[in-house]
């Protein structure tokens, strides 16, 4: 470093009127000059419109061929299938506006389907469990019978979509509707898809019947068939009470729809786990020496 007078530095400096004019012009133009850039670095830009997207279209538009028309059919927890099960078997463990409440506006496919399957392995399985106990003391070679599953499933499949169709059609037609629901556009019938649903749960009372039907009592089993179309039965028209009275048809209505409970039960029975009361003789083939 170089030595700097101390002196100097100390002593007093005269300077002239025009260096203390051009140094405050240099400070005023330092002072202007940041200034001008603070203002530009506080512009206002005006915020542009945020573009939201389009909201998704809701499920009940689809097409009724597409799958995702069916998605919300099957939009259900598990507490409420529990519930409709035992609603359909005890309705008094719920409200008498169970079926306007939760059901019909809210109709499930999931348990009817769940239901109906297990019923059709149900029924296949005691049946043939019921032949086996059939032919236990008869001297022949007993076989699985595997087209008792296919029986079962054309007919649980026709019962539980064939009735709810007619009986949604004898609703809608043989109804008049009110001039207040006319008014407020609303459907004294239940929907199809309410019909379904009601129709598959109904059957839940037939899979604790089907295994019990394995016993060879006939009265007992006859017995079991008039327990299990009077509850399913009582059930529907249960529910369907109040649709039913606006009907022209009421008493046909209603006895239709406990006579093809009664007609589903004695054919399950008698198909599946019937025992003639009378059996033939056995021949027996017998070889004679000469």
């Amino acid at each position: 470093m170089s030595n700097v007078n101390t002196g100097e530095l100390l002593d007093f400096q005269d300077y002239s009127p025009e260096h203390n004019r051009s140094a405050r012009i240099d400070v005023e133009a330092v002072h202007t000059n940041q200034y001008n850039n603070s203002n530009t670095s506080y512009d206002y830009v005006e915020p542009k419109p945020v573009v939201e997207d389009d909201p998704p279209p809701k499920s009940g538009n689809h097409n009724f061929w597409t799958i995702e028309y069916y998605q919300k059919y099957f939009d259900v927890h598990t507490d409420e299938v529990v519930e409709r099960i035992i609603s359909s078997v005890l309705p008094q463990k719920v409200s008498r506006n169970y079926f306007d409440e939760r059901i019909k506006g809210k109709p499930d496919l999931y348990g009817p389907i769940w239901v109906s399957v297990t019923l059709i392995f149900t029924i296949a399985v005691s049946g043939n469990i019921a032949s086996y106990l059939q032919n236990a003391n008869k001297a022949i070679h007993w076989k699985y019978d595997f087209h008792l599953m296919s029986y079962a499933a054309t007919a649980i499949s026709c019962y539980v979509w064939l009735v709810p169709l007619a009986l949604w059609a004898a609703l809608k037609w043989t109804i008049t509707p009110d001039v207040d629901q006319i008014e407020t556009q609303a459907s004294a019938s239940p929907t199809m898809m309410s019909l379904f649903c009601l129709y598959g749960y109904s059957l839940s009372i037939y899979i604790p019947v089907a295994i019990l039907w394995t016993i060879q009592v006939s009265w007992l089993q006859w017995l079991l068939v008039l327990l299990g179309a009077f509850v399913s039965g009582a059930v529907l028209i249960f529910w369907l009470l109040p649709a039913l009275r606006k009907s022209k048809y009421f008493i046909i209505l209603v006895g239709c729809i406990l006579a093809l409970h009664f007609l589903l039960a004695a054919g399950f029975m008698l198909y599946f786990f019937h025992v003639p009361e009378t059996e033939p003789e056995a021949v027996i083939a017998t070889t004679f020496k000469p």
